[in-house]
């Protein structure tokens, strides 16, 4: 076999995995192109939370039915975050002409996944109950760490600073927190704040019957310098409920 013919099969090859790959896609493959244009201008501004977020908030806008299919889609092939969607899935569409954006540069960005936890402002935990895992994010000089249910990222745990404790009483304030974090400012007539209290712990939730992201902001009674930040999804957020109060039993007061 000379030099040509190796060539003419290795190009067959090609052509043959990119008809898997584009009858594979969950969605039109045009709208993909748009979704990292949409990423790379909103990750410029913001920067990445870790979550899927300006994801869902794309396809919704998109008014892509099967956004959670295409959600886990996307983790499968490396998307697990909004900039490694970006960083990992944009170059699998280079096929299309012409390519949209300029990835968003992950380069400084390190992760790894941690068995326990302990922090100079009293949060500490030794233990990860499963399915959870925690991972620390370093992105130059700050570190951040987020719990994740499960595989996919339906379901995040961020570990925050300074809780607005003044405004726990405010609607207002929770609402119009959750349109900044989701950037879904329509459709928002039925918009509800409600008040839990675990054991040692309170928490604000903010859904809407209308859109897919539930907001969650639970604070230990005992303490006001860190509290978590969940971010789930509406068909789920009864169950991750309970699981966030499994995960919290882990935690210790120092």
């Amino acid at each position: 076999m000379d030099k040509k013919e190796r060539k003419e099969i290795r190009n067959q090859l090609a052509e043959k995995e990119l008809a898997e790959f584009r009858n594979g896609l969950p969605i039109d493959e045009i709208i993909f192109p748009e979704l990292f244009d949409f990423l790379d201008t909103q990750l410029s501004k913001k920067g990445c939370n870790h979550t899927t977020i300006l994801t869902k908030t794309f396809l919704d806008k998109k008014g892509v039915s099967n956004a959670t299919q295409v959600i886990e889609w996307l983790a499968d092939i490396g998307g697990f975050c909004d900039c490694e969607v970006l960083a990992n899935v944009e170059d699998l569409f280079d096929y299309l002409n012409p390519t949209i954006v300029k990835p968003f540069q992950t380069s400084h960005i390190k992760k790894q996944k941690l068995n326990g936890l302990k922090t100079d402002v009293g949060f500490s935990i030794e233990k990860i109950p499963s399915p959870w895992t925690l991972t620390e994010t370093i992105s130059g000089n700050d570190k951040n760490y987020h719990f994740q249910f499960g595989k996919t990222n339906s379901c995040i745990v961020n570990l925050a600073s300074d809780f607005p404790i003044t405004q726990f009483d405010n609607d207002k304030f929770w609402t119009d927190l959750w349109v900044k974090e989701t950037e879904l400012d329509y459709n928002l007539d039925d918009l509800t704040v409600e008040r839990i209290e675990f054991e040692n712990y309170l928490a604000i939730l903010v859904k809407t019957k209308n859109w897919t992201p539930v907001k969650i902001w639970c604070i230990r009674k005992s303490s006001k310098e860190w509290f978590l930040k969940m971010t789930t999804e509406l068909r789920r957020h009864k169950g991750d409920i309970k699981e966030l109060e499994k995960l919290i039993s882990y935690i210790r007061t120092e």
